[in-house]
């Protein structure tokens, strides 16, 4: 290979690092803008055999854009990774692993995202529960997510 064909696919491929890098920090603000709410659950399962006890479900989220523009990631530039839920103490109840590369969500609308696997840990689980207990009542709307976003490969964390 020449070093002109060398010099050429190496400016191709700088520029168009750039361009997917500018796409993702756009992608990411637009996403920390968008709110995430857990509407339902179902499929309560308890896994009591294995060397880490753990409880499961499946739960319905509803993503909610309140920007003007459509929010579309498609997988190349961001993955959404995981989602870690805390109550409205900041006490880690659980998170999901959903490697979720393609996700759309139309200006001042929202999208529900129906059987997110969750998975919690049952010491954790039993705490939180006797804590909640406590405290008083459990609202769903008291519980706060945070999206671990994949950006080209690096990791982020955005607080909704």
């Amino acid at each position: 290979m020449s070093l002109k064909k060398i010099a050429v696919i190496g400016t191709i491929a700088a520029l168009g690092y750039f361009l997917l890098k500018d796409k993702a920090k756009k992608l990411t603000a637009q996403f920390g803008l968008v709110k995430i709410i857990p509407i339902g659950f179902k499929n309560l399962n308890g896994n009591w055999n294995s060397g880490k006890p753990s409880v499961s479900f499946n739960l319905d989220l509803n993503f909610i854009n309140p920007t003007p523009q459509h929010f579309k990631a498609d997988g190349v530039v961001i993955v959404l990774k995981r989602l870690l839920f805390y109550d409205k103490n900041n006490v880690f109840l659980g998170q999901s692993d959903i490697n979720m590369s393609s996700l759309s969500i139309p200006a001042n609308s929202r999208t529900i995202i129906r059987n997110v696997p969750v998975s919690l840990d049952l010491q954790t689980t039993l705490i939180n529960a006797i804590a909640i207990i406590n405290n008083g009542s459990f609202l769903p709307a008291n519980i706060k997510t945070e999206a671990v976003i994949s950006v080209l490969g690096i990791e982020y964390k955005l607080k909704q």
